[in-house]
């Protein structure tokens, strides 16, 4: 049989064997979107009708070709078996299917409140990091732990973050969400009551291991929840809110953390963050409803159609030149797709579930982020998203001693409330996610409907002032003995890239990438726990050195690099895509087709 290509650019169906195209004076094809199905009508060449006959009922033009490239807007309302919003002109991605256990087709109310649990999650895991943060000198002196190896405990903690989603990832792509949710809360709990009673450097290590295990999941679990039940359209705008309540946490805990060291002392600060944790896993137990589903199994029910000739040449500079070609259908699990119920309320209180039809096995899930690390779509998010966390890191372990030392004496609970800036600078990082999705919905619109991931990484412009003015304010403010505001609006702005630039990095890798979100969120957070290590266990000796001018100044430089490092991922982001295609669906192969 002949081996045929599809040029998108030119509407041509390339035939080595001696017929150079359908566009040919020996036959004519018909420019419609029928074209894209494959439906191809010869009038001179009968000969080969047959041979396209077979090739079209055993092959399927695989509309993602392009990793990314995607109909997001039906710019002529012609897609009529594809699901938009509403009344609207936006296509549904992933489409929805009618399964009643489909978290896609949940109602609003029920997806904001999984939202809000996976929230509340994160926004406990991370006040449990931070409610020593203000207290931190006190807890050195208490239990006769140094700064350094308090910070060298805290560094620790953070390299666990990233690393142990090796193996929380795979499980919770085999065995559930809720299992993984479920095991981290039972051990942040037991850390916390832990951590109140303890004295010496083994202890203080130790338990900075258990609950860098326990606290990892927050890292990457939550946004395979997230991708889970949202839509790609609404994503960027979710996440935020994933990321905003990250940072709440963080800056409650600095804040609520001061107050309670002034009173009833840092130890029982850390017996209140376990009866939260001991309130969350209630939460979960009872009221959260498994996410993931056996998307892979409709794949190829729920494409949408790509666009017309005429949308095509209104977006040919997106396409022109690109030869993709014809791949076999493995998306249906022996051409049978199950039905899968809306479940029971004893089924919903299950702490894990399986799909049979899954055959990926937890080695193909644990290697592959290593894989990953030769995708630079991947890995420069990834360091976009790890210099963006950055600012939650350097604050946390200098500002109690910049604020409880000459000239500003304040105390432990006015110290976190100067976190209070941090919350403004929290909010209007939230914004920039929210306009991130905004941006592309309006950027594909100028581009025939069809949709770039790297059409969201405009939005870090904004990142990259805020992370500029903010390093250098909350450095130099303390270095010259500024008055604290500069210090609090230095930390608002960090605050700010840091919320903004982490929602971008991350909807944009998964962007590039869909159905292997789980392998992707790992490489973010094994990332951001090399860097976040790496300044953790730098920044007091760097400081001591250098001062805190120099020490942010530095930082700083690194994390604006970070954000320019956008530049070639718009340039090359594509080619680099379209280069590391056939090892993405190799991945998507192993499960039969796509999962997110």
């Amino acid at each position: 049989m002949a081996i045929f290509k599809v040029d998108y650019a030119h509407e041509t169906l390339v035939n080595p064997e001696g017929l150079d195209s359908i566009t040919d004076p020996g036959a004519e094809a018909y420019k419609s979107p029928a074209w894209r199905l494959g439906f191809v009508f010869i009038e001179k060449q009968p000969e080969i009708i047959c041979a396209l006959i077979i090739l079209i009922m055993a092959l399927q033009i695989n509309r993602e070709a392009v990793p990314g490239t995607e109909q997001l807007i039906d710019v002529n309302h012609k897609l009529d078996n594809s699901d938009h919003v509403g009344q609207s002109d936006i296509v549904l991605i992933p489409q929805p299917t009618g399964c009643g256990s489909d978290p896609l087709t949940w109602t609003k109310r029920k997806k904001y409140y999984q939202l809000l649990l996976v929230a509340l999650y994160a926004c406990a895991f991370s006040f449990g990091e931070n409610t020593l943060g203000a207290a931190w000198t006190k807890v050195s002196k208490d239990t006769g732990v140094s700064l350094t190896n308090m910070n060298g405990g805290s560094a620790l903690n953070y390299l666990l973050l990233g690393f142990v989603n090796i193996w929380w990832m795979p499980t919770a792509n085999i065995l559930g969400r809720k299992l993984v949710f479920l095991a981290t809360t039972c051990l942040c709990l037991a850390t916390g009551f832990w951590l109140a009673s303890i004295e010496g450097t083994v202890q203080w290590m130790l338990n900075m291991i258990v609950n860098g295990i326990g606290t990892s999941a927050y890292q990457a679990i939550i946004q395979l929840t997230i991708f889970d039940m949202f839509f790609v359209h609404e994503r960027g705008r979710m996440l935020s809110v994933y990321l905003f309540a990250q940072q709440l946490g963080s800056i409650l805990g600095l804040i609520s953390g001061g107050s309670m060291s002034d009173t009833v002392g840092w130890r029982w600060s850390q017996n209140i963050v376990g009866f939260i944790f001991a309130f969350v896993l209630i939460a979960f137990i009872f009221s959260f409803e498994e996410t993931l589903f056996p998307r892979f199994l409709f794949a190829g029910l729920q494409s949408a159609p790509l666009p017309s000739q005429k949308d095509e040449e209104t977006a040919e500079e997106s396409t022109a030149g690109k030869k993709l070609e014809l791949r076999p259908i493995t998306s249906q699990a022996n051409g049978i797709v199950d039905d899968f119920p809306k479940r029971s309320y004893r089924q919903i209180l299950k702490p894990l579930v399986r799909y049979p039809q899954n055959k990926t096995t937890f080695w193909q899930y644990f290697r592959r982020p290593f894989f990953l690390w030769g995708f630079p779509n991947v890995v420069t998010a990834a360091f976009i998203y790890a210099f963006g966390a950055t600012a939650g890191i350097v604050s946390f372990n200098t500002i109690s001693e910049i604020l409880t030392e000459p000239p500003y004496n304040f105390s432990t609970t006015n110290t976190g409330l100067v976190f209070f800036a941090a919350l403004v600078g929290d909010i209007i990082g939230w914004g920039i996610g929210v306009l991130s999705d905004q941006v592309v919905i309006a950027l594909a619109r100028r581009n025939g409907g069809v949709r770039e991931p790297e059409m969201r990484l405009y939005t870090l412009i904004p990142c990259f002032l805020f992370a500029a003015v903010g390093y250098m304010l909350y450095g130099w403010g303390a270095q010259t003995e500024a008055h604290w505001i500069t210090i609090a609006i230095g930390i608002g702005a960090m605050i700010s890239h840091q919320v903004g630039a982490c929602t971008i990095a991350t909807a944009y890798a998964m962007d590039c990438f869909p159905g292997i979100s789980g392998e992707l969120v790992v490489v973010l957070a094994m990332c951001s726990s090399m860097v976040n290590f790496a300044i953790s266990y730098s920044v007091q000796p760097f400081i001591e050195a250098a001062g805190y001018g120099w020490t942010m100044t530095c930082f700083g430089i690194m994390v604006l690099l970070s954000v320019l490092a956008a530049i070639p991922l718009v340039v090359f982001g594509k080619r680099w895509r379209i280069a590391k295609a056939p090892r993405y669906y190799k991945f998507l192969d192993e499960v039969g087709g796509y999962t997110d």
